[in-house]
C-alpha cells in the first residue's frame, strides 16, 4: 500500500541531508524512505532532528519532526527529501484542517535546524543538486508500499 502525506517544512538534496546525517553519526538514507512506523522514538532521524530542535526548545513535541522521502515503484531511488515540521498522512482522504494539522507557524529551532542541514550543501557534487534547495513550502510527498504504521488516527479520519 502507498502512502500520502501533506506537510510543512523544506526539501533538501538526499545527498546533502545525508551528509548532515553522518556527520551527526546517523546511518544515511541513500534515497531509501525511513521506516515510518518507528517515528519517533526509535527513528534515529527523527530523534536527531528533535534534539536540534529542543535545543531552542526544551518543550518541542517530538512528535512533528520527521524527514519524508518520495519513492515510486520501478523509479530510481529519490534525489529530494522533505524536512518536515507539521505533517498529516492521507490513505484515500481526509479533511486537513490548516491550523490545526498544518500550522505556518514555523517552530522555534526549526530556521536554525534548517540552515545546519544545508551547510552540508557544498559537499553534494553536483549531479546530486536539486532546484530550490532549503525552500520552505507545503509539500505532498507520495511515498509507495507504505513504510510503517500511522496508528488509527488516520484510519478514522478516512471514515472508509
Amino acid at each position: 500500500m502507498g502512502s500520502t502525506t501533506l506537510i510543512r517544512g523544506f526539501k533538501v538534496a538526499v545527498a546533502t541531508l545525508d551528509a548532515f546525517l553522518a556527520a551527526n553519526d546517523v546511518d544515511e538514507t541513500y534515497g531509501t524512505p525511513p521506516f515510518y512506523g518507528d517515528h519517533p522514538d526509535k527513528d534515529s532521524i527523527s530523534r536527531l532532528l528533535f534534539a536540534k530542535i529542543a535545543q531552542h526548545d526544551p518543550t518541542a513535541d517530538k512528535d512533528r519532526f520527521r524527514v519524508l522521502i518520495p519513492s515510486i515503484e520501478g523509479m530510481a531511488r529519490a534525489k529530494t527529501a522533505y524536512v518536515a515540521y507539521a505533517w498529516v498522512p492521507v490513505r484515500a482522504h481526509r479533511e486537513v484542517k490548516m491550523d490545526e494539522n498544518l500550522p505556518a507557524e514555523i517552530p522555534k529551532g526549526f530556521e536554525e535546524l534548517r540552515q545546519e542541514v544545508l551547510a552540508y550543501e557544498m559537499d553534494a557534487k553536483d549531479e546530486n543538486k536539486i532546484a530550490d534547495e532549503g525552500k520552505l513550502g507545503m509539500y505532498l510527498v507520495v511515498t509507495y508500499d507504505i513504510r510503517g504504521y500511522y496508528g488509527l488516527e488516520l484510519d478514522n479520519s478516512e471514515g472508509l
